[in-house]
């Protein structure tokens, strides 16, 4: 077992999702929040909780034209498809694989999380078929009987792993069901259990965080790292995924990525890949135009450094713009600030500022 570079161990190498994952380079694609399965650990947010929704990052989606576009944002070469469960919607699930291999190539790689619940003969074909490159089984730890199902998943030729959660109270079970799969699979990779603001994780009860600065359970870890070296050389490939590999390298890896395509002439990129821009925020679309237009004609800024913002009402353009004229601003009724925000396509801010 060795420590990788990402905040993680493994015990031989990285599933091939993965290794795209943590340079920030796959598309989360959340096909749907539906799925069978009620499990207390899933950490999805209640806006898609068992809600029908689809998302290309944070990006909701309404058509193809977003899911291509964010792909190209982050300059993606794959794309992981979760929810809820993606073989609950069998047809969109596949469509959307089709679309990414038409219009990034074959080696466009794209890997899926899935149960057991809904897996059958009939799905796994159109999954194959439409070119899916590597499923990731969710066993239910509690219950082995839909476990000898894997033997349908393994009749096709893709790369085939089992992902679960380090439960600090499951080691029982989590032991059992790693002797079960462990001929069976590529790889295994075990996340670190995280507490995360869901409805599906009210019954997460007495499991505590295990520090004030983590999302990770106390005890998780533990477990994790005692599975890897248990059965180091008997499961070929594992991986240990922490917390902080998810939200600060592979999440920080595709900001960065995405910031260096969104970024606007304004716009000051940190190292963390977060946009520093100025902002001045109105009430009516009307008002904005016309500081626009005075900001333009009077202080003679140039049309790249200044942009309106519809979507969250305000102008944006540089810092130096609104430290300079926010006396002038801020008598004509406006709000100038200068705020920090994710570029992400909800642009969520971290801070704001007010002048």
């Amino acid at each position: 077992m060795q420590k990788t570079g990402y905040y993680s161990w493994k015990s031989g190498k990285l599933a091939k999702g993965c290794q795209f994952c943590v340079k920030g380079q796959k598309l989360v694609l959340f096909v749907t929040g539906i799925c069978p399965r009620n499990c207390f650990y899933c950490p999805i947010s209640e806006k898609k909780w068992k809600r029908d929704v689809v998302h290309a990052d944070e990006w909701p989606v309404k058509g193809n034209r977003e899911i291509i576009q964010e792909a190209k944002l982050i300059r993606a070469k794959g794309a992981g498809f979760t929810g809820g469960d993606p073989l609950a919607k069998i047809g969109r699930t596949v469509k959307y694989i089709r679309l990414l291999k038409k219009t990034f190539g074959k080696k466009f790689h794209i890997h899926l999380y899935t149960s057991l619940d809904l897996a059958d003969d009939e799905k796994l074909e159109k999954l194959y078929s439409a070119g899916l490159d590597e499923i990731r089984i969710h066993p239910d730890i509690y219950n082995s009987k839909l476990w000898e199902k894997m033997n349908l998943v393994c009749k096709y030729d893709w790369d085939v792993g089992v992902e679960i959660p380090a439960i600090p109270n499951a080691k029982k079970q989590t032991e059992k069901l790693v002797e079960f799969f462990k001929d069976k699979i590529d790889f295994l990779n075990i996340n670190e259990l995280e507490i995360a603001d869901s409805e599906a994780q009210n019954l997460l009860g007495t499991f505590v965080p295990k520090d004030r600065i983590s999302y990770g359970v106390k005890g998780s870890e533990e477990l994790a790292k005692g599975i890897l070296k248990k059965y180091e050389g008997k499961v070929k490939n594992m991986h240990y995924c922490t917390t902080k590999l998810k939200n600060k390298v592979q999440l920080g890896a595709r900001l960065k990525r995405r910031a260096r395509n969104v970024r606007k002439p304004f716009d000051y990129v940190t190292r963390e890949g977060l946009l520093v821009r100025g902002a001045i925020y109105s009430g009516s679309a009307k008002k904005l135009n016309t500081i626009k237009n005075y900001l333009i004609k009077k202080h003679k800024i140039p049309k790249n450094l200044i942009e309106i913002d519809r979507r969250k009402k305000r102008l944006l353009t540089t810092t130096g713009v609104i430290d300079a004229f926010k006396k002038d601003l801020k008598e004509k009724g406006f709000k100038p600030a200068v705020v920090t925000e994710y570029p992400t396509w909800d642009m969520f801010p971290v801070e704001i500022d007010y002048l």
